[in-house]
C-alpha cells in the first residue's frame, strides 16, 4: 500500500472561484455570462493570487461548452496554463494534454484530487458546487458580487439538506466587484 509522507505532501484545497449577480445567479438562463464580461473596471490581473495556486480544476460539460464558445482560445487559468481540468460529461469528447473529459462521480474524484497538491478550482454553479458542500468537500469559497441584479438565471446555489457554516476571512474590492473569501467552519 502507498503511503503518503505528510512532511512532503500538502493535500490540496477544494476552491469555488467565481462572480455572482446580487441576486445570486452565476449565470443568465441561457448560459451568458456579459452581464459580468462587460463590466468595466475590473482589474486585469483578478484573482492572480488564488488562481496562481491552482493545479486542477471540475467543471460541468455546460460550463465547459460556455468557456470554449466565447473564447478564442482556451486557457480556463491565465495565471497557471499547465492546469489540468476534468468537464463532467456523459458526452463522448476528445480529452487534450491539459482537459480530460470524465463519466467519474463528482465526490470520487474531488476527494481524489484533494489528496494531490496545489488547488482544485470548482468552475461553475449548483449541480457542481452544492453536492461539493453538501459532503463538506468544499474548502473556501472565494465570492465576487457583481453590481447586476439579473432577475433570473442559473443560481449558484442549489437546496441543502442541513446547514454548512463559512467564516468570513476577508472582504475586499476589486473594481466594480465586491469579493468575500469564506473558509469552511464548523457544522
Amino acid at each position: 500500500m502507498l503511503s503518503i509522507n505528510t512532511k512532503y505532501h500538502r493535500a490540496g484545497k477544494i476552491q469555488f472561484y467565481g462572480a455572482i449577480s446580487l441576486d445570486g445567479y452565476l449565470a443568465t438562463t441561457d448560459d451568458r455570462l456579459d452581464w459580468l464580461t462587460g463590466l468595466a473596471g475590473i482589474p486585469v490581473d483578478a484573482g492572480h493570487d488564488v488562481l496562481g495556486k491552482m493545479t486542477t480544476a471540475i467543471m460541468g460539460r455546460v460550463t465547459y461548452d460556455t468557456i470554449a464558445e466565447s473564447a478564442s482560445t482556451l486557457t480556463l487559468n491565465p495565471y497557471n496554463p499547465t492546469m489540468h481540468s476534468y468537464v463532467l460529461t456523459q458526452r463522448p469528447y476528445q480529452d487534450t494534454a491539459t482537459i480530460t473529459f470524465t463519466s467519474e462521480d463528482l465526490l470520487g474524484l474531488a476527494r481524489r484530487l484533494k489528496q494531490q497538491s496545489g488547488n482544485v478550482w470548482i468552475i461553475g454553479g449548483q449541480a457542481i458546487l452544492t453536492p461539493l458542500i453538501a459532503d463538506d468537500l468544499i474548502d473556501e469559497l472565494y465570492l465576487q458580487i457583481a453590481p447586476v441584479t439579473l432577475g433570473q438565471g442559473k443560481r449558484l446555489f442549489g437546496d441543502l439538506n442541513r446547514r454548512h457554516h463559512f467564516h468570513l476571512q476577508s472582504v475586499h474590492p476589486l473594481g466594480p466587484l465586491a469579493e468575500l473569501v469564506y473558509e469552511k467552519g464548523g457544522n
